[in-house]
């Protein structure tokens, strides 16, 4: 494990020792536990996921712009939207 150092309002200080006294939990592991669900919920989200994937070769990355540059004002014009969920 590493140390680090974190400045925080006291107004957060405060409320970390207030539920950490009432769950009889160390102000480190609340903090700990916190970060551990934030990064878990970030590493879900669309662009996290995406920023993963890796590059396409030039040949590819080409071939897409060409494709794209044939396209009229009236392809690029939005028919339907749909929600994915990931």
């Amino acid at each position: 494990m590493k140390t680090m150092s974190v400045k925080l309002d006291e107004n957060i200080v405060d409320e970390i020792k207030k539920i950490s006294s009432i769950f009889n939990i160390s102000y480190s592991d609340f903090i700990r536990n916190a970060l551990e669900k934030a990064i878990k919920e970030k590493q879900q989200d669309f662009i996290y996921r995406m920023s993963n994937v890796p590059y396409a070769s030039e040949e590819e990355e080409e071939y897409i712009v060409s494709e794209l540059s044939k396209l009229s004002d009236y392809d690029l014009i939005i028919v339907r939207e749909e929600n994915i969920n990931l």
